[in-house]
């Protein structure tokens, strides 16, 4: 009887737990419109693992080239941007690089496999091309800072290129991320000025991230030994 209570109490211990190597959806759809202020945030959470979003653009006003905060704003294709130069209206609330570039910065709370992000053109008729960039990273502040320091102050690999077309409806766009995990990826429509940029056009709401939850050493190792006590002291 007491085998069964421990074992019971293991079971509660392990069923708290992420989903450890299991597939995650984020669904980033919604009502909420354009955000009230720069830099506001939404975070989503699924499976115990949250992520939080947040918007940025890349301007060129005055001379100064670097990473500012955004509105980010959430409708049913899924999350856009209004950067500092831009209206409210469609198509300039979507992730895009008409003028300047738009990202979303995710921050996840544990290590996860990122896989694919779902993107929507909306109105349809843009490309989606993106370039993003993943990572530990060990703050959320992009204010001020310049692609080169992406990598090498805030702890982001190379940016990479995803190459898409123009859906009529939603496309996966595969993210090669490392399969030890990161805590962080920059998304948005492909760099001007990035490699094979093909002057167009790059537009779309993200609707949904799609990755598998990565186990660190450390918690695996805490939630042994906290089964193992759970056992012992139920068997004394």
């Amino acid at each position: 009887m007491k085998a069964l209570v421990a074992l019971a109490s293991a079971l509660v211990v392990v069923s708290s737990l992420p989903s450890f190597g299991q597939t995650v959806n984020w669904n980033l759809g919604g009502s909420g419109g354009y955000g009230a202020t720069n830099g506001n945030a939404l975070s989503f959470t699924q499976n115990g693992v949250k992520v939080t979003a947040s918007a940025w653009g890349y301007t060129k006003d005055s001379g100064n080239t670097a990473f500012e905060s955004g509105k980010l704003g959430q409708w049913s294709p899924g999350l856009g941007v209004v950067n500092r130069d831009e209206n409210n209206s469609s198509p300039y609330h979507q992730v895009d690089n008409n003028i300047q570039n738009d990202y979303i910065l995710f921050v996840f709370d544990k290590l996860v496999d990122v896989t694919s992000i779902t993107v929507t053109p909306s109105p349809s008729g843009y490309d989606t091309d993106a370039s993003y960039w993943v990572g530990n990273i060990s703050s959320s502040n992009l204010a001020n800072l310049t692609y080169s320091q992406l990598v090498s102050s805030l702890g982001f690999s190379a940016e990479q290129i995803a190459y898409g077309s123009i859906p009529s409806g939603s496309a996966n766009v595969a993210i090669n991320a490392p399969s030890s995990g990161i805590n962080a990826i920059l998304f948005g429509a492909q760099r001007i000025g990035s490699a094979n940029f093909d002057s167009k056009t790059d537009a779309f709401k993200v609707g949904k991230i799609t990755a598998t939850v990565v186990p660190e050493p450390s918690a695996a190792l805490l939630s042994l030994l906290g089964v193992i006590g759970i056992c012992f002291r139920r068997r004394r």
